[in-house]
């Protein structure tokens, strides 16, 4: 996803989920070398309940993007996948 894309899924994330007091948060650039995608990412570090989970899950799928979820770092990365 280009930037534009990116900053309005964190957006919306911030406006229909649940709050995040002292996130990381990180807008990563794209990377010629990732596997996953060749546009920017959406890096969150969350406490992640299943109400958070379904809220991100259901942005991402709205912007044709996926997630991943590391549970044990409670690290959320949205992005949008090679076709």
């Amino acid at each position: 996803m280009n930037r534009n894309e990116a900053v309005s899924v964190l957006k919306e994330i911030f406006e229909k989920c649940t709050l995040f007091d002292g996130t990381y948060i990180a807008l990563m650039p794209p990377n010629s070398a990732s596997l996953l995608s060749k546009g920017y990412q959406v890096h969150l570090r969350v406490p992640i309940d299943e109400r958070t989970q379904n809220c991100m899950e259901e942005i991402a799928k709205k912007h044709d993007c996926h997630i991943v979820i590391k549970d044990k770092e409670d690290i959320a990365i949205i992005y949008r996948p090679l076709k």
